[in-house]
């Protein structure tokens, strides 16, 4: 295969050098990734991993912040949906620790994400979590 024929947006970084290539693929690299190339494409993943790695943490360490300051509840929302991800939970485990039905779950998706209070009790409390409400003075509650 040509190199200048490869439609690059389609190759993703990873594939190029991973083992777990499947013989078609690996047939299809082959001609044009030298150890050179592929020492270069690993080097970008690791450095997007890093990347991906250091707004993580920033983002766990805004998202621990306002769990201690409070939170408008539809901030509460994105951040117990981060937090199901950060854990590898999926929906069906959020619903077997929960208790929750696939309605309730969906209540917490989306922008229109509308869920009862006891529905963001259980999902809190399926991520090891404690749901509290506090209530301020309107106008010093800032709505995100």
């Amino acid at each position: 295969m040509d190199p200048s024929r490869i439609d690059w947006s389609k190759v993703r970084i990873r594939n190029v050098y991973l083992s777990d290539l499947s013989p078609e693929e690996r047939k299809k690299y082959e001609p044009w990734l030298t150890p050179e190339k592929r020492a270069e494409h690993k080097r970008l993943a690791e450095l997007e991993d890093q990347d991906m790695e250091y707004w993580r943490v920033e983002g766990d360490k805004i998202d621990a912040e306002r769990m201690k300051e409070g939170m408008p509840a539809r901030s509460a929302i994105g951040v117990l949906r981060r937090l199901a991800r950060r854990q590898a939970l999926s929906d069906e485990d959020i619903m077997a620790c929960s208790g929750l039905d696939a309605t309730a779950l969906a209540s917490m998706s989306g922008r229109d994400a509308k869920p009862t209070i006891e529905t963001m009790e259980a999902y809190a409390r399926a991520l090891g979590k404690q749901l509290l409400i506090v209530l301020t003075d309107a106008d010093h509650s800032k709505e995100v």
